[in-house]
C-alpha cells in the first residue's frame, strides 16, 4: 500500500503537503528550590487558575508544571510559543525557583506520600490519587515531552478524492488507515528516537522502586524504558484496526487494568478530536521523549523537524511479510535493549540505525523535502555515526559523581538567565512590535488564548471562552472609533478640535511652499523660538526645535527636513517647560513619564561622540525599535541642535554640563523616560483625560507641555498645561520599562479593558 501510496503522491505532484502537517507539543518540568530540592511553594498565582489556562498547567505534582503549545502547521511556530510559555512560567516563579531541566526527578523524600499532589479540580485530584496508589508517586515524578502529529489534511482530502474513494468507504476509513500505518510502523523503529533523544542515563537517589535495581551504569534512556519509565505491564494493545484499538482499551477498562483511556501510556497513541470509534483518528500522540538538558525550551528545532520527517518516512514503508504482533514485539524488545545500553560505549545497532539513516536520506531526495529536514537529519546522522554527540552520552559525562543536582542546577540557572535576561522581549517574537510582544506576554500569563494572525502587522487574536478580539500594534482594538486615528494623525485638524474645546495649543501656521515659508519668517515670526515638524509623522520623525530665533539657513534646513516626511510642514511656536507623555486608557490617566530629549552629562574627559557611544551602551538602548530606548545618533539634525548650544561633536563639555543632541523629547529619537506617575501633580490628569474624551480616544498618549509639574494647574493660566498632540496608537513599552522610576505594567489594563469578565 505504501509504496502505490507514495507513487500516486508524486504522480500527483502532491510531495509539497510532505512538508506540512499539524503539531503541538506538551513539555513537563519541575519546580525547584535554588538548592535543587523540589518546590514547597503552590502553583504560582499570578498564573491564574491552571484548570482553564489553556498554556500553562501542573500535572501530577503541585511543582511539576505543564506547558501545553497550540496546534501549528509548522514546527517553526510551535518553538516560537514554547520559547513565549517557558518564558512567561520563568517569569512568574518565585526568586529563589528555578525549573529542573530533567526527565529523572531531582532528589525526592523518603517518604514519597510527602510528594505533594497537585492541588486541582476534584475530577482531575481524583485521578492523580489513583495513579498515586497505582503505581507510587514517584514514577509520576518523571517528567518529559509529548508530541502530537497529524498530516496535512489537503494531502488526505486530495489522495482519498483522486485515488482511494473506490477502495475506502469515507475519507475517515482512508485517513484512519494511513495513522495507522505511521502508528504500526513507529513501534517498530522508535528505538532510532530512543537513540537520537534518549537523555535520560542515570536518576538521583531515592528514585529507585522496591521492584527491580536500577542499572548501575549509564544508560541511554530509563524514561524510555519499559522496565523503568512509563509502561502498563501486562497489557496488550491492539493496532490492527481503530476498533481493534478502541475495543483492547476498552476491554482493559471492565478487567480494571485501566481506569480509562488516558492510563495508556503506550508510546504512541491514536486520538481523537471527538469518540474515537465513530470519528476516526484526527492525530498521534508520542509520549517517549525525554527532556532535552541543553536546551532552554527542553527540545530543539532539529529534534522536532527530524520527528516530523521520520513520521513522515514511516508512512512510506511498505508492509512487512511478518505479523503485526511479531514485528511490534520485536520492536519493544529492540527498543528496551538500546533504552538500556551503555550511553558511553557505542551501540551494538549501530550498523542498523546507519541503514535506516540513509534510507531516511534517500526519503528526503526522492520526494526533495525542505531544507529544514536535510539539516535535521544531519544533525542526528552525526550522533549515530558518533555516539558521544547524543545527549545520553553528554549528560554522562557531565554528570562524573553520579549526582545530577550540581548539572541540573547550573542548567536551570542558566536556563533563566537566557529566557529573562531581556523582559522586555518575549522569547519567539522578538522581531514583532515591542508593545505587542508585552501585551502577547501577559495574555499568555492571564491565561487568554493567542494567535498571531499576521506577524508584520502585528496583528493578534485574543480568546477568553467565546469571546473573542483583535489587536493591531499592542493597542488598537474594536473600542477604537474609526475617525480618531486619521484626527489625531492630522495635527492641524488635532489642534482646532482642541482649541474650540478650550484647550490650549501651539500657535502656528501651515505650510506646502517653502517660499512662502521664508517670507513669514522674515516678516512674522520675529525673534521667537520655533518648532518644525511635519504635517503628519510618528516618533519625532522630521522635528526640529529652535530654542533661539534660527538664522534663516538653519530654519530652511528644517523645513526640507520635514519635507521628507510630509510636502505640508508646520511651523509653531516653542513652548518653554518639560514635556510630558500621558497614558490615557479606558477615559483614565494610567502612567505619566517626563520625556526628555537626547542627551549626554560631560564628564571633563570625553568628547560628545565618546559619551554618546557611552550612552549607547545601556542595555535598554538599541536600533530599530527593538528595545525601550532607542540610541542616540550624531546625525545631522543632532549636529544642527549641537550648533546652537556652540559645540561640535569632537569637543569635551565640562563635568556636570548637560548637552542636548535634540530640542524634541521623543524617546524614539534616543530621549530618556523617566516614570513620575506618583509626582506630578493630579490636576494635570484631567486636561489629558479631558484631550481623550473629546478626540473620542479609548487609548491615547497625550502630549503636554508643562513648566512645573508640582504646581497645581490653575485654569486662569492655561500657559500652564500646553498640549502639543495626542497619540492613536501610543507605545506602551516606555511605561514598562523607563529608564528612571517604576515601572508601570499598563498592558494589563489593555486586557482588562478588553476582557472585563476575567477580573
Amino acid at each position: 500500500m505504501s509504496n502505490q501510496l507514495f507513487e500516486q503522491i508524486q504522480q500527483l505532484h502532491l510531495a509539497p503537503l510532505l512538508n506540512w502537517g499539524a503539531f503541538g507539543i506538551e513539555k513537563e518540568g519541575h519546580r525547584v528550590t535554588a538548592a535543587g530540592q523540589l518546590s514547597p511553594l503552590s502553583h504560582p498565582a499570578s498564573l491564574g487558575s491552571r484548570d482553564f489556562h489553556p498554556y500553562i498547567k501542573t500535572d501530577f505534582a503541585e511543582m511539576q508544571t505543564e506547558l501545553v503549545s497550540d496546534t501549528f502547521d509548522n514546527t517553526d511556530e510551535i518553538m516560537q510559543q514554547l520559547g513565549a510559555l517557558s518564558e512567561v512560567l520563568e517569569m512568574n516563579l518565585a526568586d529563589d525557583e528555578l525549573i529542573w531541566p530533567l526527565s529523572m526527578p531531582p532528589v525526592l523524600p523518603s517518604d514519597e506520600t510527602t510528594i505533594p499532589i497537585a492541588d486541582v479540580a476534584p475530577d482531575a485530584r481524583a485521578y492523580r490519587d489513583y495513579l498515586a496508589n497505582r503505581y507510587g508517586r514517584r514514577l509520576q515524578m518523571i517528567s518529559g515531552v509529548h508530541f502530537n502529529f497529524s498530516l496535512a489534511p489537503a494531502l488526505i482530502a486530495r489522495l482519498y478524492d483522486e485515488v482511494y474513494h473506490d477502495q475506502f468507504a469515507t475519507v475517515k476509513d482512508f485517513s484512519d488507515m494511513l495513522y495507522l500505518q505511521i502508528a504500526q510502523n513507529y513501534s517498530q523503529y522508535r528505538y532510532l528516537l530512543t537513540y537520537l533523544f534518549g537523555a535520560s542515563p542515570i536518576t538521583e537517589a531515592l528514585f529507585q522502586t522496591d521492584t527491580t535495581n536500577l542499572p548501575d551504569y549509564a544508560v541511554r534512556s530509563l524514561r524510555s524504558s519499559q522496565l523503568f519509565g512509563y509502561a502498563n505491564h501486562d497489557l496488550v494493545v491492539s493496532f490492527e484496526s481503530v476498533a481493534a484499538y478502541h475495543d483492547s482499551l476498552e476491554q482493559a477498562i471492565s478487567k480494571k487494568q485501566l481506569i480509562s483511556e488516558r492510563e495508556y501510556y503506550g508510546s504512541v497513541r491514536l486520538r481523537s478530536h471527538g469518540h474515537l470509534a465513530q470519528d476516526g483518528v484526527d492525530y498521534l500522540e508520542f509520549r517517549g521523549f525525554d527532556l532535552n538538558p541543553f536546551a532552554a525550551s527542553g527540545v530543539t528545532q532539529e529534534q522536532l523537524d527530524f520527528l516530523h520527517l521520520f513520521f513522515t518516512y514511516l508512512l512510506s514503508l511498505p508492509k512487512a511479510a511478518e505479523s503485526l504482533t511479531a514485528r511490534m514485539a520485536e520492536g519493544q524488545q529492540l527498543n528496551e535493549a538500546i533504552a538500556l545500553e551503555d550511553a558511553t560505549k557505542a551501540s551494538a545497532q549501530q550498523a542498523k540505525m546507519q541503514m535506516l539513516m540513509t534510507n531516511i536520506r534517500q526519503f528526503i531526495t526522492t520526494y526533495q523535502l525542505n531544507q529544514r529536514f536535510i539539516d535535521a537529519w544531519t544533525v542526528m546522522n552525526e550522533r549515530v555515526n558518533d555516539f558521544k554527540q547524543t545527549l545520553s552520552y553528554r549528560l554522562a559525562q557531565e554528570v562524573q559523581d553520579d549526582s545530577l543536582t550540581a548539572f541540573a542546577m547550573q542548567q536551570a540557572r542558566q536556563f533563566k538567565r537566557e529566557l529573562t535576561e531581556k523582559p522586555f522581549q518575549l522569547q519567539g517574537y522578538t522581531d514583532m512590535e515591542l508593545s505587542t510582544q508585552m501585551l502577547m506576554l501577559d495574555a499568555f500569563q492571564k491565561g487568554l488564548h493567542v494567535a498571531v494572525l499576521d506577524r508584520s502587522d502585528q496583528f493578534v487574536e485574543l480568546t477568553y471562552q467565546q469571546h473573542h478580539e483583535l489587536v493591531k500594534n499592542g493597542n488598537m482594538t474594536s473600542l477604537d472609533r474609526l475617525i480618531s486615528w486619521p484626527l489625531v494623525d492630522n495635527k492641524v485638524v488635532t489642534k482646532i478640535v482642541l482649541a474650540n474645546q478650550g484647550i490650549r495649543v501651539p500657535a502656528g501656521a501651515e505650510y506646502a511652499d517653502l517660499e512662502v515659508a521664508k517670507r513669514d519668517y522674515q516678516a512674522a515670526f520675529g525673534q521667537r523660538a520655533l518648532v518644525i515638524k511635519p504635517k503628519t509623522s510618528n516618533m519625532g520623525a522630521g522635528i526640529t526645535t529652535f530654542l533661539t530665533r534660527p538664522s534663516e539657513t538653519d530654519f530652511v534646513t528644517a523645513f526640507k527636513l520635514a519635507q521628507q516626511y510630509d510636502q505640508q510642514v508646520l511651523v509653531e511656536e516653542y513652548i518653554a517647560g518639560s514635556e510630558y507623555r500621558f497614558l490615557v486608557m479606558d477615559h483614565q490617566v494610567q502612567a505619566v513619564l517626563e520625556r526628555v530629549p537626547a542627551n549626554v552629562v560631560g564628564d571633563g574627559r570625553s568628547t560628545i561622540t565618546q559619551l554618546v557611544a557611552k550612552k549607547n551602551r545601556n542595555e535598554l538602548r538599541g536600533e530599530d525599535h527593538r528595545t525601550p530606548l532607542q540610541n542616540i545618533r550624531l546625525g545631522a539634525r543632532e549636529q544642527l541642535i549641537l550648533k546652537q548650544q556652540g559645540y561640535q561633536v569632537d569637543d569635551v563639555p565640562m563635568r556636570g554640563s548637560q548637552v542636548f543632541l535634540l530640542q524634541n523629547s521623543n524617546i524614539s529619537n534616543g530621549g530618556d523616560s523617566v516614570d513620575v506617575t506618583d509626582d506630578i501633580d493630579k490636576s494635570y490628569f484631567a486636561i489629558a483625560e479631558k484631550v481623550a474624551e473629546i478626540l473620542n480616544l479609548n487609548v491615547t498618549g497625550v502630549d503636554i507641555i508643562i513648566p512645573n509639574l508640582y504646581q497645581p494647574y490653575d485654569p486662569e493660566h492655561p500657559e500652564m498645561a500646553v498640549v502639543l498632540e495626542a497619540n492613536y496608537n501610543p507605545a506602551m513599552l516606555m511605561h514598562l520599562f523607563p529608564m528612571m522610576g517604576q515601572q508601570r505594567r499598563v498592558t494589563t489594563k489593555m486586557l482588562t479593558m478588553l476582557f472585563p469578565e476575567m477580573d
